[in-house]
């Protein structure tokens, strides 16, 4: 008996040693299966990472609008036909008006007589609803030149000349181009009305300051609806001395004779 049992004690030993590799072999799988798992898990998060990110740099790229960039209205309009309500003595003549209207509200009016070198030119610009900017006479008539395409060549002192609008400043200039001509630049603002002239009287010969003042004293206004502006205009309005008269009417019958064709006689 005891041969038996040591026979079955010897089985029983030899099955405990098979069975604890076994057992061993089982309890290593659970941690494998995990690490295997888990692995596979942070591949999969990181594919759907990648996934999202490449999807939102798409979707970024279409979600922004293209930028769209729209240029501010310009400053000032042209206003065709200029009618203007200004007007000069009418032996200045004829008379080019141009007007623009800025986008504040204010407007300037231009009228020009003849042309740089030609024995009557004459260039006035004024201005309505437009706050004055603190500038040199000078640097206002470089300007007002560099607009017309002429540059100020010389340029004397400045004075201040007597009108039926008050004082104007004034001063000699000379003006380039084509070709170069003596001047008298002018300038004028009146804040109560928010009005003002600036521009330049040339003629073949020396221009003084008698005949400025004989010029902006033929400005006249017709038509206009400001009663600020009807109101200084009404003020200022004498007529211009017999002098000026004179004076006008000499240099009309001077610049349409230097008109008249050679050889040609006019009848009396």
């Amino acid at each position: 008996m005891r041969a038996i049992y040591a026979d079955e004690d010897e089985d029983d030993v030899f099955d405990l040693r098979d069975e604890r590799p076994l057992s061993r072999a089982r309890r290593r799988l659970p941690w494998l299966r995990m690490t295997l798992f888990s692995g596979l898990c942070i591949a999969a998060l990181a594919y759907l990472a990648q996934q999202d990110l490449a999807e939102q740099r798409s979707g970024g790229q279409t979600a922004i609008p293209a930028t769209i960039l729209v240029a501010p209205p310009p400053a000032w309009a042209p206003l065709v036909p200029a009618r203007t309500a200004y007007g000069l003595d009418k032996t200045l003549d004829p008379v080019i008006a141009e007007a623009r209207q800025h986008s504040g509200g204010g407007r300037e009016d231009t009228l020009i007589v003849g042309a740089l070198g030609e024995q009557r030119y004459v260039r006035v610009v004024f201005s309505h609803g437009i706050p004055p900017t603190p500038r040199s006479f000078y640097v206002d008539i470089v300007r007002r030149a560099a607009e017309a395409g002429l540059s100020v060549e010389r340029n004397a002192q400045t004075a201040m000349l007597p009108t039926k609008f008050g004082p104007v400043e004034s001063a000699a200039v000379t003006l380039a181009g084509s070709s170069e001509q003596n001047c008298q630049a002018f300038r004028f603002h009146d804040g109560e009305a928010a009005f003002g002239f600036q521009g330049w009287l040339c003629g073949s010969d020396t221009v003084d300051i008698h005949r400025l003042a004989c010029f902006i004293d033929g400005v006249t206004l017709s038509g206009a609806s400001d009663p600020a502006l009807t109101a200084l205009f009404a003020r200022a309005g004498r007529a211009p001395p017999e002098e000026c008269a004179t004076n006008a009417r000499t240099a009309s019958i001077g610049a349409k004779a230097s008109k008249a064709p050679s050889g040609r006689t006019f009848a009396r």
